[in-house]
């Protein structure tokens, strides 16, 4: 059995280097995910990296990022049965799941989660919002910006978070209030974690600023050389324009500080069929599908 333990912040350098290079993966594959979200633990083969993660009921591993994919699936393989738990593997991509199939002939059945397909955008069309299909986009920040002319994008700062904290926290309970069944709590434990962690974690982000207060704000982390992920994202609904503002403002700074980051991951939808039509009308240039890998009973 491996000595899979609690991620730690101490483990970010050498988490972060292994996943920085696993091109063509979605957010799951983000030291920030990993810590910030339910119940992640990791252990090493040599130098690798190997996660368990637990979601609810459900467990699986991360697809390992390694040179020596066969010793490493049979080392997660071996521990599950130890663990006398199905044996299931995330976050995996179809050339890899085709690899693995070649690897491991009618060992595992694969599937693909619509659910966790990651949103990706090219940067550039979310700072402009440029074309037809973002027209609507673009109203709404006109709207936005003749309503409050004298609004204001602040960068995330440590002298900042507490007010973001604060601004969470109401918006939590609003929508508490407004959709008593939501069960938010796995996000909001995320987010807080977030905020305690900023700067451990190399996360950045925005708030948008009105006479009124802050009614918006984006954080992330950058996952790529290419790619930036958005974690987490809150407006007023009730700020005509608030949404796409904090979006394009966000898209804006992270072009500038990094011109070499091509794309934004919004990351996945959960089977929300409110953020599912949210993050459809931008038009996402790629919808990153992610498959499981299930060991045949």
């Amino acid at each position: 059995m491996l000595d899979f333990r609690k991620i730690l912040l101490e483990d970010r350098e050498v988490v972060h280097k292994n996943l920085y290079a696993a091109v063509g993966h979605g957010c799951e594959c983000s030291f920030a995910n990993l810590f910030l979200w339910a119940e992640q633990s990791i252990a090493f083969l040599g130098e690798t990296p190997l996660f368990l993660c637990r979601y609810g009921d459900w467990t699986a591993y991360l697809f390992p990022q390694c040179e020596n994919l066969q010793e490493a699936v049979d080392a997660l393989r071996a521990d599950a049965h130890a663990r006398g738990i199905r044996f299931r593997i995330f976050g995996v991509t179809p050339s890899e799941a085709e690899t693995l199939t070649a690897l491991y002939p009618h060992r595992f059945t694969a599937r693909s989660v619509r659910d966790s397909y990651d949103y990706v955008y090219d940067i550039e069309r979310l700072c402009g919002l440029r074309g037809r299909k973002l027209q609507a986009k673009r109203n709404h920040c006109n709207h936005f910006e003749q309503t409050y002319p004298d609004y204001r994008v602040l960068p995330l700062t440590k002298d900042l978070l507490p007010r973001c904290i604060a601004f969470t926290q109401a918006w939590y309970e609003e929508h508490r209030d407004a959709h008593p069944y939501s069960d938010m709590s796995g996000e909001k434990a995320a987010i807080q974690k977030a905020f305690r962690c900023f700067d451990a974690l190399r996360m950045e982000g925005i708030a948008l600023e009105t006479q009124d207060g802050i009614v918006a704000f984006s954080m992330g982390n950058r996952i790529r050389e290419d790619t930036f992920d958005v974690n987490f994202e809150k407006a007023l609904a009730e700020i005509n324009g608030a949404y796409p503002m904090v979006n394009r403002e966000f898209a804006r700074l992270i072009h500038s500080r990094y011109p070499e980051v091509r794309y934004l991951n919004r990351e996945d939808d959960m089977g929300i069929e409110g953020l599912r039509r949210a993050k459809e009308s931008y038009y996402p240039d790629l919808l990153l599908e992610k498959i499981v890998l299930e060991e045949r009973k």
